[in-house]
């Protein structure tokens, strides 16, 4: 039996968004592909959070209820690329992340903005290709800053997560929990697969991609993540995303 098109096999949507805007749960017979061009985007799947800053995208398969909000205080521009069932084959069968390139993100507005009466074209079809080859070998990850219902991890990761907390040590952080640093290992590889360390470098280059969105100086982000010298921040920067703030605003 022959495939139908491609075209007729991924959709892409694009909308946009302002703070606490909501998606309501729901799910769909084709998987879903969410990332953000602009903009930060929590998903609840199957009562787990998940976030989707600039350089990540968060895979949904088929029939799985998802809700959605915005959380970044600028406009959000989001994009859903949806996959025809039969597609989905060739990806994970539960949630993911996904790390994109700049490419990726060149590659889907190019495909964007392609005029709708010539979707039929080789030239959109090809897009299309290689936009599916491009998520088919993307580097793929569990979670990116995963959440917790424990009563005595929530709070812990809530007070991490505080921005007015990261210039203070993970000591100073954690010195009224009255675990200690064992269990506290312990719980949180059990709860977010990885240190409360780990998570809180995640947060911060949450929070450094929205503040650098929203113009601030890198010297002025560095001192407020409790950086000394801008150096140290800009290093920090690129071992997790890439690229330093500077090329990381340019690209956006």
């Amino acid at each position: 039996m022959t495939s139908p098109p491609i075209e007729q096999q991924i959709e892409l949507f694009e909308a946009h968004y302002t703070t606490l805007d909501t998606v309501y749960p729901h799910s769909c017979l084709w998987g879903d592909f969410n990332f953000c061009l602009d903009g930060i985007f929590e998903y609840e799947i199957q009562g787990q959070h998940h976030l989707s800053p600039a350089s990540y995208g968060v895979w949904i398969p088929p029939h799985t209820e998802h809700c959605s909000v915005a959380i970044d205080d600028q406009p959000i521009h989001y994009v859903a690329i949806r996959l025809a069932p039969h597609i989905c084959a060739d990806f994970p069968k539960h949630t993911e992340v996904f790390s994109i390139q700049p490419f990726f993100r060149l590659l889907v507005q190019e495909i964007l903005a392609f005029p709708a009466e010539q979707y039929a074209t080789p030239p959109y079809q090809h897009l299309l290709q290689v936009l599916l080859d491009q998520l088919k070998t993307a580097p793929k990850h569990q979670h990116y800053l995963p959440q917790s219902r424990d009563v005595v991890l929530k709070p812990i990761l809530a007070q991490l997560a505080n921005a007015e907390n990261f210039n203070l040590s993970l000591q100073r952080c954690l010195s009224d929990v009255s675990l200690s640093e064992r269990q506290l290992f312990r719980l949180s590889q059990n709860e977010l697969q990885m240190s409360l360390s780990e998570w809180r470098n995640r947060a911060k280059i949450v929070y450094a991609i929205q503040q650098l969105r929203a113009g601030q100086s890198i010297k002025a982000l560095s001192y407020e993540l409790g950086y000394q010298h801008s150096s140290s921040f800009i290093e920090f920067f690129k071992r997790y995303t890439g690229k330093t703030p500077n090329q990381h605003r340019a690209s956006g």
